[in-house]
């Protein structure tokens, strides 16, 4: 029972891997959202 409940908790290398990937995601997504939104003021600006 013990060896199964090691198995299934996450370490602390664990967590750090995981908050990197988060970062990392969340900074690609912002980056998106940024581009995006530039575009459309872009767009906006040339169309009035």
């Amino acid at each position: 029972m013990a060896e199964i409940i090691e198995e299934r908790l996450a370490t602390k290398q664990d967590l750090k891997e995981l908050e990197l990937r988060l970062k990392h995601d969340l900074t690609l997504r912002l980056g998106g959202m940024l581009v995006a939104g530039i575009a459309i003021v872009a767009t906006l600006v040339k169309l009035l």
